[in-house]
């Protein structure tokens, strides 16, 4: 578990340094994956935070993903309308995690 969170953490801090709205994809379906829900209890002001961006970027990428219909938000909560969509926006980070994750967390797969 210690491995799979480092994994984690250093695949997440080197995607920080990427686009920002492949960043937020990343996030969203990271937190998809660990609350086990669509709905997720996160304000666009967290998200800035776990991505190292200011507020009003993950607002702009925000507002483009509900455009897109891949998500729908209100206060301090996101729901994820397009299941398959976030994660085939979402950059290469989030399989690496994955893939991490089934290596090291032989249970997850």
């Amino acid at each position: 578990m210690q491995l799979a969170l480092s994994a984690h953490a250093q695949q997440s801090a080197a995607c920080n340094a990427y686009i920002r709205s492949k960043c937020v994809c990343r996030a969203c379906c990271c937190a998809r994956d660990l609350c086990d829900s669509e709905g997720l209890p996160l304000t666009q002001e967290f998200l800035a935070q776990m991505i190292g961006a200011r507020r009003n970027a993950v607002s702009i990428v925000a507002h483009a993903f509900r455009q897109a219909g891949i998500v729908n938000y209100g206060r301090g909560h996101i729901e994820i309308t397009d299941i398959d969509g976030l994660p085939k926006t979402s950059c290469e980070c989030y399989w690496a995690i994955q893939r991490q994750c089934d290596r090291l967390l032989p249970a997850r797969a």
